[in-house]
Formats: structure tokens, sequence, C-alpha cells
């Protein structure tokens, strides 16, 4: 039976897929074409050399797709049944279903190199943008409110983007530097859980992390910036800023009564 062009591009397509090289699709389908035979009768139907046809039926009987018997001091050759290509894809298909859970595994526990990425005070609101799409809906941050709000500038209005995109805050703020007066209402109103950090502690750098990224602020007349993506530091943060939490005390500085 003669094939069109197309189905013989088709045929080429799916070989190709399996795996196939050029020649080893011209053998197998010239073995298939012939049935049963030995190796210079099908060298000289292909017009290959002996040798080449040798080696290229030495691959496809490791494929499963051609059988290899001895009569007498012959070596003959059967191709399989096409329907070996679905026998073939099924055993592919346990294979892949046996490693799935290894698979995510590897997915859960990624040993992935770092990303360190650098930003300047002109870029630094991509550290902000970037955090507004926490995937979990939580920043943590451990903050001296002043110098942040330097870092941050007038202009980006950090809280009415994170109220909008719905973006939960939980907050360590060192208490000398703090800038504005909370109330019980007015945390809940932006979203927000804060305590004052210790007395003791007076830094001016910031922290914030979310995910699998951690952002360090230096102050704003240094101007550099820097965001890391990588499991294991956000989880020690995450620690560092849970033990932090239990030390701190309560920041709402303003009673309802002056909200009006």
């Amino acid at each position: 039976m003669s094939l069109s062009a197309a189905n013989k591009k088709e045929i080429t397509e799916v070989l190709s897929g399996f795996g196939f090289n050029p020649k080893d699709q011209q053998v197998y389908l010239g073995l298939l074409a012939l049935g049963q035979t030995t190796l210079t009768p099908l060298a000289k139907s292909l017009g290959l050399p002996v040798s080449t046809v040798q080696s290229t039926v030495s691959r496809l009987v490791k494929r499963g797709v051609v059988n290899l018997s001895k009569q007498k001091s012959r070596s003959v050759l059967t191709p399989s049944d096409p329907n070996v290509f679905k026998q073939i894809l099924t055993e592919q298909a346990r294979g892949i279903a046996g490693i799935l859970p290894l698979l995510e595994k590897v997915k859960q526990d990624p040993l992935t190199t770092p990303r360190l990425t650098v930003f300047t005070r002109e870029r630094v609101t991509e550290i902000f943008n970037a955090s507004l799409a926490s995937k979990s809906g939580l920043v943590y941050e451990i903050v001296s409110a002043k110098d942040f709000q330097d870092v941050i500038g007038e202009k980006y209005h950090y809280t009415r983007r994170r109220i909008k995109e719905d973006v939960k805050l939980k907050s360590l703020r060192v208490r000398e530097h703090e800038i504005k007066k909370y109330s019980v209402k007015s945390h809940a109103r932006e979203l927000r859980e804060a305590r004052f950090l210790p007395r003791e502690l007076t830094f001016r750098t910031n922290i914030s992390f979310w995910d699998d990224t951690v952002a360090f602020f230096t102050t704003a007349p240094e101007g550099v910036h820097w965001m890391v993506e990588s499991r294991p530091l956000r989880e020690m943060m995450e620690q560092i800023f849970n033990l932090l939490w239990t030390v701190s005390g309560k920041m709402e500085t303003l009673v309802e009564d002056e909200v009006q």
C-alpha cells in the first residue's frame, strides 16, 4: 500500500517524537515493508551499507521494535507488530506515574541557587511592588518607621496600595523612630498587626519578607537596597521575627477618643 506525502510526514513526526533519528526511521520502515529478512537484503533494498544497517538495527532491537533471532549462521530480523508502540507508551506512563511523588518532592523542596537583586534608590519601588504581589497575602517587616518613610518617599503611599491589594502586614517597629500613633481600629482598618520592639533596639535599617523573598533596606542617604529569593533565608527570618514578637510590646498609642 502506497502512502501519501501527508501520511509519510505524519509518520516521520510521530517516530521523531519517539526518539527515532532519520536512519532509525528509514531502517524500521524498510524492514516493516519487507517483513522477516536478513541484514544484506535489507541493506540492499535501502541502498545503505550493511554496517550502517547493522548498527541501526541494534538500536531498534534495544527499543523493542525489532526482534533478532538466529537461523544457522544468519541473523534474522523481524519487525515487531506496530501495536508495540502502544505497549511502549503504557510502560512509559507507568514509569512516569512511579516517579511523580519524587518529582513533587523536588518541587516542594527546591535546591535552587538564591537570586540576589540590588536596587539603587531610584528603583526601590520595585521591591515594594514585588511585596504587593505576595502569593500568601502577608508581608512581615522589622522596621524603623522614620527611616523607612524616607526610603519609600511621600508619593508611593505603600499602606494605601497594600490595602487595595488586600495584603496584610505584620510589623515589628522601633519605638524611638516611630512617626505615627495607632489605635486598635486603625490597625484593623489598615490590615496591620504591630508591636514595639524592646526599647534597647534602636537600629535604623529595615527588613521586609514575604513568600520566599527577603528584602533589606539601608538608610535613604546610603540608597542601596537588595532583595534575595531564598526559602531557607526567609524561614530563618521568620523564626527570628517570631522570637522578637514574643518579647515585644503593644503599640496602640492612640486611644479611640483621639481618633474622632
